[in-house]
């Protein structure tokens, strides 16, 4: 079979009251025919015919973290198509050696989905995809929409270029997925245990929205679709989100912005500072008393400053 999409079926929507209790794992909106014959799944949420924004999610996530910004991106006008990256969730496995490689493939999935330009957006870890996507095809990509930054290690400006710093830059993403694939064969999580771990690390305003039954039911969705099909997906995309990115950030010329809580204790503000202060077209919000997750209740304000950002608006409009 040609590329293409294979199969349109109900995607996971949270929009207003919904009840996760005994919910079964979702199926994607579509599946998606690379031409090397492996399958990407993918959902789409917010506005269908509203402006489009590839949706990348957080390592250790899958596509269903981005049902946290159905409702706002709806009223803001935005579609938001969030990816399963190869071996997460319902997205087949193979083997890719960089975000580069990965994001070529979405270049693929953009040409089906006849979008010509659109923007980016992530999650954490995910926006190591979101800037190379930025970096590959600029003619294309008219906005990057990051929340909570990126790791701050895979900056390649940090990099001392020494034959040492280089070998673990090798050498991490193995070591990584080995790790990863030992922690899960030997000592398999469970939703819960998950809770009580983030509880230790998070500021009080995220243990107050994680205390949310709801939102303890959508992460822990989210957990069980990211090893659907075991974890060696999980593994390869940890190892390639902590790998250094093979340009620089002042080559990232899109329009980006940047949000983070104030009370975030998962990423670190230094590293959103670094990011905007290397960016040649970025610039940096925080949102005073809020933590981590700060996007459940705050994205109507990051949407609605999207739209009507003055270097950001004219591309959106047009």
């Amino acid at each position: 079979m040609s590329a293409g999409l294979l199969i349109k079926t109900a995607g996971l929507h949270v929009d207003g009251a919904f009840d996760f209790n005994n919910y079964p794992l979702p199926t994607p909106t579509a599946l998606f025919r690379l031409p090397s014959g492996h399958r990407l799944a993918y959902d789409e949420y917010g506005n269908s015919s509203g402006y489009p924004l590839f949706y990348f999610h957080d390592s250790g996530s899958s596509r269903l973290e981005c049902c946290f910004f159905h409702r706002s991106a709806k009223k803001q006008g935005y579609r938001l198509i969030a990816i399963d990256r190869p071996g997460i969730g319902c997205s087949e496995y193979y083997s890719y050696q960089s975000a580069r490689e990965f994001c070529r493939q979405v270049v693929h999935l953009a040409d089906d989905l006849g979008l010509a330009e659109f923007g980016v957006m992530s999650l954490g870890a995910g926006g190591i995809y979101s800037m190379t996507l930025a970096h590959l095809v600029p003619a294309r990509v008219q906005l990057q929409l990051s929340i909570a930054g990126v790791p701050g290690n895979v900056f390649n400006e940090l990099n001392s270029g020494s034959y040492v710093a280089s070998c673990i830059d090798e050498l991490a993403p193995t070591l990584i997925k080995l790790m990863v694939r030992i922690k899960y064969c030997l000592f398999p999580d469970n939703p819960a245990a998950t809770f009580e771990r983030l509880q230790e690390y998070l500021s009080y305003t995220d243990r107050k929205m994680l205390a949310n039954p709801g939102v303890q039911k959508i992460l822990a969705l989210d957990q069980q679709e990211t090893i659907r099909s075991g974890c060696r997906g999980m593994a390869q995309d940890l190892g390639i989100c902590f790998r250094k990115l093979d340009f620089s950030l002042r080559e990232i010329e899109v329009p980006s912005v940047i949000w983070q809580g104030t009370a975030d204790r998962l990423s670190q503000r230094s590293n959103c500072e670094y990011m905007v202060s290397h960016m040649p077209r970025a610039s940096y919000y925080r949102v005073p008393n809020r933590g981590h997750f700060f996007f459940i209740q705050s994205m109507d304000d990051v949407f609605y400053r999207l739209r009507h950002s003055c270097e950001i608006s004219h591309a959106i409009a047009a």
